[in-house]
């Protein structure tokens, strides 16, 4: 049996409505070199695994999926226990069911400068950023985002969306324990992972992220967010070397000076909203109204009565 020489880890449940989108991307893609797709259909209640089962049954050669009967998402994290042991690659691509790649030849671009480059161990691109509400689209990383970075800057701020990302597969011996319950697991590879070389940017855009009700972070507010973040770099701190722990120290303290300049600034709206109602009851021409207004208020509940 041939090696790959990357392997795509797909996590799905309740994605009927993206699923076939993300799987047309993986299969879609055009290679000098064997892939393999590992799916982890997590007892989607939904018709997700269904879909799966059909792709599986029209690419043999190319699908190895997994199965569940009972969620797994509250007892462990399905990606390193489950679909990293699986995969035979050399490399790593990483796509969630929702999510979906747009250029036919993301893996070969990505896979190709890996290979040409052993001292970087991550590449990823950048991605449209879309919402099931009224938000507008957007990219995911600005004009400014260095096209080479290190630990380093990964420490001040995840810039690597999920779906972007191939990295080697291998650096890390045994994922530890201490992130394996962690609501963003993915951020905490990429740390890992950067101990051990470069991380490579492609400016271009490859594929689409999207960010649904149902979604980790889709509809939580601000400061709901900065919250959530500050205690995963809670958990994070202390784990890596000197400069890179102090880096994220800082990256919490920026979190938690937002935190105060939110709250600061609902405060001050607060506090405009009552002065402004204040002034307005006050007001000549409030009052002047409320009296000409008085005996119709009057009759109304005269009526209503």
């Amino acid at each position: 049996m041939s090696i790959p020489l990357l392997s795509i880890c797909c996590m799905t449940y309740n994605h009927e409505n993206f699923i076939r989108q993300c799987l047309d991307g993986f299969v879609m893609q055009k290679t000098t070199f064997l892939f393999e797709i590992l799916v982890h259909e997590d007892a989607s209640t939904d018709n997700t695994a269904q879909i799966v089962k059909v792709y599986e049954a029209k690419y043999p050669g190319l699908f190895r999926c997994v199965y569940q009967t009972e969620n797994q998402f509250q007892k462990q994290n399905t990606l390193i226990n489950i679909l990293f042991p699986m995969a035979r690659g050399k490399h790593i691509a990483l796509c969630e069911g929702d999510d979906y790649w747009t250029d036919p030849y993301k893996l070969q671009k990505q896979v190709d400068f890996l290979e040409a480059n052993e001292d970087f161990v991550i590449s990823h691109h950048n991605m449209k950023i879309i919402y099931d509400d009224d938000r507008k689209e957007h990219l995911s990383n600005s004009p400014d985002q260095k096209e080479i970075t290190t630990i380093e800057d990964l420490a001040l701020g995840n810039y690597i969306y999920t779906a972007s990302c191939v990295f080697r597969n291998g650096l890390i011996n045994e994922f530890p324990s201490w992130g394996k319950n962690l609501p963003v697991g993915d951020y905490v590879l990429h740390l890992l992972n950067a101990q051990f070389g470069k991380i490579k940017y492609f400016p271009v855009e490859m594929g689409v992220y999207r960010v649904t009700k149902s979604g980790l972070w889709g509809h939580k507010s601000l400061i709901d967010m900065q919250l959530k973040w500050i205690n995963i770099l809670n958990v994070l701190i202390g784990k890596f070397d000197e400069k890179v722990n102090n880096l994220l120290f800082e990256q919490k303290t920026l979190l938690m000076q937002g935190i105060i300049d939110s709250v600061d600034k609902i405060v001050a709206e607060n506090q405009r909203n009552k002065e402004n109602y204040e002034r307005i009851i006050n007001s000549y021409s409030y009052k002047f109204g409320a009296f000409l207004l008085k005996p119709f208020s009057k009759l109304k509940k005269k009526l209503n009565d």
